[in-house]
């Protein structure tokens, strides 16, 4: 929706260690990979090429297995090298560079923008998709833990060694992910905080606000995507499901998909995901958000 501003290219997940065929020379070894001033020189260099539109050609033809990694290698090429012509500003979206963003903002002089999650919502999202996560991913960074997750040590050790069930897998993982977000919060007042369902519920006024302070020119095309993308006439839930991903998966009605995770969950699940999450959560929904 940001890159629906003129001027702009879209960037997908440079750290996404899951896309087969990415914009980057595989940055990430972990899934939320941690950069910081200590391990910078591993990663710096690539994302200094992707934010100038530096498209890793060779690397993706040397991946490529079917028409389809084809097509999109002709796509994010073309869209690359016009972005690059153009001069065009780069809009990065990638939840899972989290973990990264202190850096990428001192780095790359970047406006971060924070979503931030209603637990049940996040823990549902997981649960519906059957994405589970390996809590080793944390564990191999030493950096990341004595930065961030330290007190989270013991239970996300447990969780690697013995394993959980996946709704529990969820629950430690949003609290890791939005205690991080409680100390930016702090520690970065002059970044953007936004809770998923304020957009949700009024998405053109909120991403028109969003747009000034980011300094993006909000037109009639960009409030015509935004529309298009979150109004009523659109589908709740996706109807069917498969691997591979089409443009009308991103259609929602976005204030009824709110709610979904009323109807995901069991009321059980949302007791429990309401009674682990408690110390964070309240510091971003009220009482009757549950």
């Amino acid at each position: 929706m940001l890159a629906a501003a003129p001027h702009t290219g879209y960037i997908h997940e440079p750290f996404n260690i899951g896309i087969k065929i990415g914009v980057t020379h595989n940055l990430s070894k972990y899934f939320f990979q941690y950069v910081c001033k200590e391990n910078a020189g591993l990663y710096e260099l690539a994302l200094d090429r992707a934010l100038h539109y530096k498209y890793p050609l060779a690397h993706n033809l040397s991946k490529l297995t079917t028409v389809l990694d084809a097509a999109k290698i002709i796509r994010d090429q073309g869209l690359f090298l016009l972005h690059y012509i153009k001069n065009d500003t780069p809009i990065v979206k990638d939840p899972i560079a989290l973990f990264s963003a202190e850096w990428l903002s001192a780095t790359f002089d970047m406006n971060v923008l924070v979503m931030i999650r209603h637990p049940a919502a996040f823990c549902a999202s997981l649960k519906i998709k059957d994405w589970t996560f390996d809590f080793n991913e944390f564990l191999g960074q030493p950096l990341l833990m004595r930065a961030y997750l330290g007190k989270f040590e013991p239970e996300i050790s447990e969780a690697a060694e013995k394993g959980k069930n996946l709704i529990e897998q969820s629950i430690l993982l949003w609290n890791c992910i939005h205690h991080t977000i409680s100390i930016y919060q702090k520690k970065h007042p002059e970044w953007l905080f936004m809770r998923h369902e304020d957009l949700s519920i009024d998405p053109v006024n909120q991403f028109r606000s969003i747009y000034e302070k980011l300094g993006l020119e909000f037109t009639n095309q960009s409030r015509s995507k935004i529309i298009k993308s979150s109004s009523a006439h659109n589908p709740t839930e996706l109807k069917k499901r498969s691997n591979s991903v089409r443009r009308s998966d991103f259609l929602r009605n976005s204030k009824e998909n709110i709610y979904n995770w009323k109807n995901r969950l069991s009321q059980g699940e949302i007791d429990l995901i309401k009674e682990k999450t408690s110390e964070l959560s309240v510091l971003y929904y009220a009482e009757n958000e549950w």
